[in-house]
């Protein structure tokens, strides 16, 4: 846990380090993520009251690190003693992608007065997702792009900004922390926006396997993968503001 003042010099740090090519990809080479341990994910679904939560980048200790800020029901950050974090790393152990498909098949059979059978249909419908969650592959895609192309994508923002266009922080909806038992990892990764016609940063959040593959009561599509979050700049209004 990080201080309030220790989160406001370690945030500054960070923005006073976005110019700098050589201090981004030094702090922030393409390989690294971050893991949102269960104290952390308990934390933030205990005080938060937005259906958003927010992340922040800073640079703590030489570090980069992500600090995990509640909302409350206007979309305001919570003014709290200290904040959780955790520092962006490799990782110590490879991790699964899992997306699983329940269909439905409905059998009707009509029989008649006279106990003949007159009708028999059989269909089957396709899974639905509730909400807008891109298929495993384009996820996976979106993954290796930051990997291949993030170092590009951060020198052209400080050439064309000098680094304001950068991201401070990623609104997040609280969702992508609930249900999850185990530590959750963080993963960067590059997607495209319809609103700003580029591809932007956006964070891929990892529950462990189990939460799909251990799941007795699937109806659609169940994924460990939650891809939701939003970066500001450019988005800069919470969803639940």
């Amino acid at each position: 846990m990080l201080n309030r003042k220790e989160c406001q010099l370690s945030i500054r740090q960070w923005q006073s380090s976005k110019g700098n090519i050589n201090e981004i990809l030094r702090v922030f080479p393409p390989h690294f993520m971050f893991s949102v341990t269960e104290e952390s994910s308990s934390w933030v679904l205990k005080n938060n009251e937005n259906e958003c939560f927010v992340i922040k980048m800073g640079i703590y200790d030489d570090k980069a690190i992500v600090i995990f800020y509640p909302l409350d029901k206007a979309g305001n950050e919570i003014e709290l003693k200290e904040y959780p974090f955790s520092y962006l790393g490799p990782l110590e152990t490879e991790i699964k992608f899992v997306e699983q498909e329940v269909k439905t098949q409905t059998k009707v059979a009509v029989l008649s007065c006279d106990l003949k059978v007159t009708s028999r249909v059989i269909e089957e419908s396709q899974p639905l997702y509730q909400h807008q969650i891109e298929c495993q592959d384009t996820i996976l895609e979106q993954v290796e792009d930051w990997r291949n192309e993030s170092a590009d994508w951060f020198f052209k923002q400080i050439k064309e900004t000098e680094g304001e266009s950068i991201f401070n922080l990623f609104h997040v909806p609280i969702e992508d922390l609930e249900g999850g038992n185990r530590d959750i990892v963080g993963l960067f990764a590059l997607k495209y926006s319809k609103i700003y016609s580029e591809v932007l940063p956006t964070i891929i959040f990892v529950h462990h396997e189990g939460t799909v593959l251990g799941n007795s009561k699937l109806q659609s599509i169940q994924t460990n993968l939650y891809n939701w979050s939003q970066p500001c700049p450019p988005f800069c209004k919470p969803k639940g503001g």
